[in-house]
């Protein structure tokens, strides 16, 4: 039994690290959030969205487009849909996100709410995109490149709600790094 402690305090000691460096997408769960009812043209877009995955390229330059959008915050919780931010290139961090999910055309895009730094005192969106097996922050507020899941800090990006074309998701607050609505279909 003594052999073990060790082991379990390493494990204990290196397990958020291990949950930041390596998103498993596990501690979600379908669930109503708080935003649902707001989530109107967000549900919208995603359910449309049936195109073939876009290679890395199209992703990075939309990224970069919808980061030069002037930012101006607008209604709390209702994003405007992605042909008013496209019209007038401008819009909030949910307007952007919503705006790139739809120029993306992927179904397997996630559109998360969360924290951007645990510090923060509101809530942010951005979108988190699978490619190659591996997950990446697209946030057009305040990127304008792609950022690898794997190189993300404890306390950064830290999702509260997930949602996809197949529903809403709530994530545990111990889930460590950015855990997005489930495994890969």
């Amino acid at each position: 039994m003594k052999k073990l402690t060790p082991l379990f305090l390493l494990a204990f000691l290196t397990g958020s690290a291990l949950l930041h460096a390596r998103p498993e997408f596990r501690s979600a769960r379908r669930a109503p959030t708080p935003y649902d009812r707001y989530m109107g043209s967000v549900n919208s877009v995603l359910r449309s969205l049936d195109g073939r995955k876009p290679s890395f390229n199209q992703v990075a330059r939309l990224l970069r487009q919808g980061y030069d959008f002037r930012y101006v915050y607008e209604t709390p919780y209702v994003a405007p849909t992605p042909a008013q931010t496209e019209s007038r290139r401008a819009g909030d961090c949910k307007a952007k996100s919503l705006w790139l999910a739809d120029r993306m055309n992927d179904p397997s895009v996630r559109y998360v709410i969360g924290k951007a730094r645990a510090d923060s005192p509101i809530s942010h969106a951005w979108l988190m995109w699978q490619y190659n097996n591996q997950w990446w922050v697209l946030d057009p507020t305040n990127s304008p490149n792609p950022i690898p899941a794997s190189r993300v800090r404890p306390g950064e990006y830290t999702i509260t709600y997930s949602y996809s074309r197949d529903g809403s998701y709530r994530h545990s607050p111990a889930g460590g790094y950015a855990p997005v609505a489930g495994r890969r279909r």
